[in-house]
């Protein structure tokens, strides 16, 4: 019998490197949200820390020209925080489609592998049955001989 061949392995191939580009893929998104969120959290202390320095410095009472610049301080800060939170949910819509995009990858991967399997087990069987078939054709041929399977196994050598 011919060794086994699947028809279908250059889609195979492509499949898994499929998987494999949207699993990295996933992977970036991953880190990118992750940046974007340590930026978040970066953003958040800055304008916490100009809040308490804006109370510090009115308990201390400071010039209105102090106090002004340090509070448009804060409306950047503010603005800051705001868009960074914005590219934070970007980020994870990224990590979102990403994720969508593997999933989906990783489905059509394994439909094929399953296949790919079924094909081997069917290839199996069928050369377990012609293995049988050549066995079970031997044992008739030699049940056939006119000394029979023990006789030829219990002969006197030659001499």
């Amino acid at each position: 019998m011919k060794p086994f061949r699947f028809a279908l392995q250059p889609l195979r191939a492509v499949r898994e490197h499929k998987e494999q580009a949207a699993r990295e893929r996933y992977a970036a998104a991953l880190q990118g949200c992750e940046l974007a969120a340590a930026r978040v959290q970066q953003a958040g202390t800055e304008l916490s820390s100009c809040w308490v320095c804006l109370g510090e410095q009115l308990a201390e009472g400071v010039s209105g020209n102090d106090l002004l610049r340090t509070r448009a301080w804060c409306n950047v800060l503010e603005l800051r925080l705001k868009e960074r939170a914005a590219a934070l949910e970007q980020a994870r819509l990224a990590v979102d489609r990403a994720w969508q995009e593997l999933a989906v990858a990783t489905r059509e991967r394994e439909t094929l592998e399953r296949f790919h399997d079924k094909r081997r087990r069917l290839y199996d069987l069928a050369q377990q049955r012609e293995d049988q078939k050549a066995l079970d054709e031997i044992a008739i041929q030699l049940s056939r001989s006119p000394l029979g399977l023990n006789a030829q196994t219990h002969a006197a050598p030659c001499q």
